[in-house]
This record gives C-alpha cells, structure tokens and sequence, in this order.
C-alpha cells in the first residue's frame, strides 16, 4: 500500500489530503473530519478502508489543520473538489463525522455515510458551548462562526439506496434525537452501542458497520 501526503488542487482550492492506495482499487472514498478536527485524525479510518480494497483520501476542510483558507460557509467546496479527484479510482463514498458527515450526506458523493452527524440548522446553547470550548481552539477562523456555517447548509435529503448514518448510543442529544426520527421515516440508520460522539469513528463495530454497506454497494 501507497501512502503519500499531497494537495488536492481544483475549484481554485489547495485541499490538504493524506492518500492510501492499495492495489487494484475497488474504488474511493473521502474521509472528512468533524469540527475542530483534522486529516490525522481520520487516518486510522483511512488505513482500515484502504485494507478492504478502497483507494482513500483523508482531508483537511478548511479552517482545519493544514488547510491554508480560514472557516466559511464554503465549506462544502472542499470535500467536492476531493470527490471530483478521487473519480478516476471509480465510484467515490463520502464518510465524514459529526460536520464532516452533514457534509457527506449533501455532497454529490455515489454513496454517503454520516458517523454522528450534525444534522440540525441549529444547535442548543449548551451544545454550541460544548464546541467552541472542547474543539472551537482547533480553528483558524474570521469573523464566521459554525452556528452560521450549519445553519447555511442544504439539508440532508434521505436517498435509502445511497446513505447511510450511524450514530452512538452515548451520542450528542440533538443528533441521537435526529437520528431516532429518520429511522422512523425510513432512512437507512444504524446505531452503535457504548459509542460516545468524540470517539465512534475509531470504534470496532462502527468499521465493522461501514465495511458491511461499503461491500454490498461495491459488489
């Protein structure tokens, strides 16, 4: 397996990207951090992925890590101009936590799958504390705040054919509330037992989830 550091360019934008790439490809996804986080952090996620056969790309949205544009509501831009260069490894599955998988349910991704995400266009008062407190620091931003950013982005259109959320069972109130009642509606949603919304992208049976979907839509 390959692993090289390199800077998505396209849109204009310089994406930072870590990239695993196995031999013969089955196809591609881009990993997308939440709020306050960064490349490395999906890079356990990315090497698991990339074991199965993918072809991954774990990125820095901007206003994060190495990510030269600070945070704004153009956000979005940055994962599609991954998607966009991943293609020519074949079909293209966004997975992203918590930010990272409102913006992968959205994106113009084959398949989509959101780990916790932040669904809502607003957040209660504690919960936006809780943000800017634990992981706010982490952000090189201007005068735009995620409340704004959130509230700003599309909303997530269900699409049981090409989705996918996974959600923890010690997760954030507003997004295990959301998650219950997309369930109910008929939205493919999974959720993992003991999981915390910091840490369920590294859990076992989150990979576990994810590979189970990945193959039935890549066979």
């Amino acid at each position: 397996m390959e692993i090289e550091r390199e800077i998505i360019n396209g849109n204009g934008l310089k994406v930072p990207c870590v990239t695993f790439k196995p031999l013969n490809p089955i196809g591609a996804v881009v990993a997308v951090h939440g709020y306050g986080g960064l490349k490395e952090e999906m890079m356990g996620f990315a090497w698991h992925m990339a074991e199965k056969g993918f072809v991954v790309g774990a990125i820095d949205l901007r206003g994060h890590g190495e990510h030269p544009l600070d945070l704004d509501r153009d956000i979005l831009l940055d994962l599609e101009t991954a998607i966009s260069h991943f293609r020519p490894f074949g079909k293209v599955t966004a997975v992203g936590h918590s930010l990272g998988g409102r913006l992968s349910l959205i994106s113009s991704a084959d398949y989509a799958i959101g780990i916790s995400p932040a669904l809502d266009k607003t957040f209660s008062p504690q919960t936006m504390g809780f943000l800017e407190e634990r992981r706010g620091y982490r952000v090189h931003k201007s005068n735009c705040n995620i409340s704004k950013i959130v509230n700003d982005l599309p909303l997530f259109q269900s699409d049981e054919n090409k989705s996918l959320i996974i959600y923890g069972s010690r997760d954030m109130p507003e997004i295990m509330s959301n998650c219950v009642k997309l369930k109910s509606e008929g939205t493919q949603v999974v959720q993992i037992d003991n999981a915390l919304h910091n840490d369920i992208f590294l859990f076992g049976p989150t990979f576990e989830t994810v590979t189970e979907k990945m193959q039935e839509w890549y066979v």
